[in-house]
């Protein structure tokens, strides 16, 4: 099974694949007599400037015909093929910001005007609503189902496990695997604008691993650098050292969530992908608001659920009973975390957070990301990143199973004088997240 990620397009002639899909749309075609399927996972409406062909999978006016089009070059015949469509899903029904943005429908809107420009018959439509949908291709049965992502998860019911006792909890944060002492200051170094470049680099080039690690994500397409970055050195130069702090943060963030699986996450690494776009959000939206640093947005999105890292192991014990209460009352997670573990991934992030030292303004993005309005300090960065987190999760529900209370959504908006059209345009750091 392949999952075709957001701005991601498969054409095939066997096997299955699948998108998770929230307010991003999914389109699946096949031409059965043919044996020819495919699908496109998109994005976004459509561009807002000159984009490059390889980012045309991600927009519904240049990612459909694109589709169309390689479909008929691998064989399909238009005449004889069927689509299947989902997604498109609101990330506030009850705001009515969220319905002037609607990106969703608008996206929604362009895919079906195409398709029927090109005759192009619908097999069936489950789209816009409030959750999130999976969308799966089995080309060799001709079959394609559309299923919310939490039924098609968790189809087998088993009984919990005992709860664990706070205690066990409190044991787990002591015995997780501290940060490497380079990555505990980087916060702090961030913060600081006398820390010297010489300085970074030496401190790097100590750890053989996070060198390594930090020269992967210098030349991948996180960046999109044209020219290949061989030291730690040149990288500081070309990228400058705040920059370059950022990786280090990342690679270290990568390390710490990238193995979890069965618990919060959808798929393997799901908790760091899902880090990694509520962090770049919140850095777009922080150039926007303009009141809160770039590099200090990032890197308190990037860790705002490091809590989860502590009731992961707990979680993947009574994952059937979580999602089942959550779809049946459909409150935010962090209660009905409370309720089955006595202290939710806020308050556990908060006391990892207390344990490895980082900084007060990160730790009261931690604990009240969920909660913006009851932070006391630093309530811009707190709202910015709940909201950043509010649109990753409705955006790209495939990585890891939340929900988040959108009551404050439209007030957190009002607070950081944010309008729809500022997040339409910072929609675009989601691409190439995974």
């Amino acid at each position: 099974m392949t999952i075709i990620p957001s701005g991601g397009m498969e054409i095939r002639r066997s096997g299955q694949m699948k998108a998770y899909l929230g307010s991003c749309v999914g389109v699946a075609i096949i031409d059965t007599k043919r044996h020819i399927g495919g699908m496109i996972h998109i994005l976004l409406p459509e561009p807002l400037c000159e984009i490059p062909e390889t980012q045309f999978t991600y927009y519904a006016s240049k990612g459909i015909p694109l589709f169309l089009n390689s479909l008929v070059k691998e064989g399909a015949e238009k005449e004889e093929v069927s689509a299947f469509i989902s997604g498109g899903a609101l990330i506030d029904p009850t705001s009515h910001q969220d319905l002037a943005l609607n990106i969703g429908g608008r996206t929604l809107e362009i895919t079906l005007k195409i398709l029927k420009e090109n005759n192009i018959p619908i097999r069936f439509l489950e789209a816009s609503g409030m959750i999130g949908f999976c969308i799966m291709l089995d080309i060799d049965k001709a079959k394609c189902t559309i299923e919310p992502v939490i039924q098609e998860t968790y189809k087998k019911e088993a009984q919990p496990s005992a709860m664990p006792a706070l205690a066990e909890i409190g044991k787990t944060i002591e015995d997780l695997q501290p940060v490497p002492q380079i990555a505990l200051g980087i916060a702090s170094m961030i913060s600081d604008e006398m820390a010297g470049i010489s300085t970074i680099a030496t401190e790097i080039r100590r750890d053989q691993v996070l060198t390594a690690e930090v020269l992967k994500l210098c030349n991948s397409s996180y960046l999109g650098i044209s020219r290949k970055i061989e030291t730690i050195d040149e990288a500081i130069t070309i990228l400058g050292s705040k920059t370059l702090l950022q990786l280090i943060i990342t690679a270290q963030a990568e390390k710490l969530l990238m193995g979890f699986e069965k618990g919060y996450s959808l798929m393997r690494g799901g908790l760091f992908y899902h880090a990694i776009a509520t962090a770049r959000l919140s850095e777009k939206l922080s150039r926007v608001h303009k009141k809160i640093r770039p590099d200090l947005a990032y890197t308190a999105g990037l860790l705002h659920d490091i809590g989860k890292v502590v009731l992961d192991q707990f979680m993947a014990h009574v994952q059937p009973l979580f999602y089942r209460i959550l779809v049946a009352h459909g409150e935010d997670s962090s209660i009905l975390e409370q309720k089955i573990f006595g202290i939710d991934h806020n308050l556990a992030g908060l006391h990892l957070a207390e344990s490895w030292k980082l900084p007060e303004v990160i730790k009261d993005v931690i604990l009240f990301h969920h909660n913006p309005d009851k932070a006391m300090n630093n309530k811009d960065l707190v709202h910015l990143v709940y909201v950043a987190d509010a649109i990753a999760q409705k955006f790209l529900p495939g990585f890891e199973i939340e929900h988040i209370d959108t009551v404050p959504f439209n007030d957190s908006l009002n607070f950081l004088s944010l309008t729809p059209d500022m997040i339409s345009n910072a929609l675009d750091v989601l691409i190439d997240i995974f």
